[in-house]
């Protein structure tokens, strides 16, 4: 990449090479390219902004990003940007004290039309104010008009840092410019009134989600999440028990811009610190992201499972290319069972109300079903098609574990993914019923299957 490295050229180029359609991803989520005071770099997030509309002439001209997202557009990716309009950056703010609504604010510390007060992160933006909310929406239809990108996701939409009377405001019009546009929020304590007028509302990022799967992969808390079957379930449902009625919108990850990845955490505890360790719990983490209920986000370097420290966003790329590493090739086959299969994208209010979605191995139910152990099991029948029912397990336990397993129907069983391969039924790989790791019930169920310690299964009916 050389010189076009972190810029917006460098990722058009691994557009057009075919990169991301590679890993079988469906969008690019960016970080945020509003102009900042300060060089770009390994540590710089973007979280400092200072003119909304400008876009960071260290990443390309606008004519870069234009070029960016049509590619994108062209190699069926979709484009979001990450808009910081809770605060600014405190230095070289060419918005503090632009519009001053009284004469006595040019010698105060007041910052004008723009700003009521400030956060821990820099000036607070007054998003109550109707004249700030204008700039903002229309930051945002200039994104899409002019930049052609799908949609956004909004840093820290606490109340109290950001007002969800605009939230509503900036949805309901956006949706009316762009009926499809594609609205995230960074919405951690949850507040239920993001819902729209029921369950239209932002798409939520799921906090919970990444510390209690860190808790679990570093075998020691993390975030006030303990290593214990406490949410471990709720997780993997939309994390519904702690999240609002419209929990199928939950966007799910366990590697993010402001965390340590899973090697850095895993290798932290002395028990897991070790290469065979990070490897494996890598693996663990992004397989329940993809089959957990919700939507899947990874961070990039995690298909490499790149050992990065928090607040970084720079990793060592492969010297010989993506494919020669054994990782990212497990992991890109892995996204594309998701993309294929539709039991691994069930959506809706209540799948397992209407019958699509089933528990089959818990910490509550009886020992030969986990019980008193970290693990989970869950039948999927997305529809009436036999070949589409699925089956997910997943052991968090450093030990293995031997279950008796409840399928749902009889007939075989085709292994499409674990830990350590992923491979699909043909013409996309060359998997089949009479591979020898395929499971054969005349009943529905299976008796004494050994879940390894830290692994997942995805399996699939193939026949009767």
């Amino acid at each position: 990449m050389g010189a076009a490295q972190g810029t917006f050229a460098g990722v058009t180029r691994r557009i057009d090479a075919g990169y991301f359609e590679d890993l079988g991803v469906t969008a690019l989520s960016l970080m945020p390219l509003a102009e900042v005071d300060s060089p770009q770099g390994p540590g710089a997030l973007g979280y400092d902004p200072s003119i909304f509309s400008t876009v960071e002439r260290d990443f390309g001209t606008p004519d870069d990003l234009r070029t960016l997202v049509d590619q994108a557009h062209r190699h069926g990716l979709a484009v979001l940007l990450d808009m910081v309009f809770n605060h600014t950056g405190n230095n070289a703010n060419h918005l503090w004290k632009a519009v001053l609504e009284h004469p006595e604010e040019e010698f105060s510390d007041e910052g004008g039309l723009y700003f009521s007060g400030h956060t821990d992160s820099g000036n607070r933006v007054d998003t109550d104010k109707r004249d700030v909310q204008n700039l903002l929406i229309d930051t945002c239809k200039l994104m899409i008009h002019e930049y052609h990108v799908d949609g956004f996701r909004f840093d820290q939409t606490r109340a109290d840092l950001l007002s969800h009377d605009f939230l509503r405001r900036l949805a309901d019009e956006l949706t009316t410019s762009k009926p499809d546009v594609v609205l995230v929020a960074e919405n951690l304590p949850n507040d239920p009134d993001l819902n729209r007028s029921g369950y239209d509302g932002f798409s939520q990022w799921c906090d919970l989600f990444h510390d209690k799967s860190l808790a679990l992969l570093g075998e020691a808390p993390f975030e006030g999440e303990r290593h214990d079957a406490d949410h471990l379930a709720d997780i993997f449902y939309f994390s519904r028990s702690s999240f609002a009625a419209h929990t199928n919108n939950t966007v799910n990850f366990v590697v993010n811009h402001d965390e340590p990845a899973v090697p850095v955490v895993v290798g932290a505890n002395p028990a897991t610190n070790q290469p065979a360790t990070k490897d494996r719990k890598g693996r663990l983490g992004l397989l329940s992201t993809v089959v957990a209920l919700g939507i899947p986000m990874l961070w990039m370097g995690q298909e490499f499972n790149a050992e990065q420290p928090a607040k970084i966003v720079s990793f060592a790329w492969p010297p010989d290319g993506p494919g020669s590493n054994g990782f990212y090739r497990w992991a890109s086959r892995l996204v594309r069972l998701r993309r294929r299969y539709p039991a691994l994208r069930i959506s809706g209010y209540d799948p397992a109300g209407d019958g699509r979605f089933r528990w089959i191995l818990g910490p509550w139910m009886t020992p030969d079903r986990g019980g008193g152990r970290l693990v989970l099991g869950w039948q999927l029948r997305p529809n009436g098609f036999a070949h589409d029912a699925v089956v997910v397990l997943l052991n968090y336990e450093p030990v293995a574990v031997t279950v008796d397993l409840e399928l749902g129907a009889a007939g075989t069983w085709v292994k499409l993914a674990d830990v350590d391969v992923a491979n699909d039924i043909p013409p996309f790989g060359s998997n089949s019923a009479d591979d020898p790791t395929a499971l054969h019930s005349r009943d529905g169920m299976f008796a004494g299957f050994q879940l390894p310690s830290s692994s997942g299964f995805v399996y699939k009916w193939e026949r009767a």
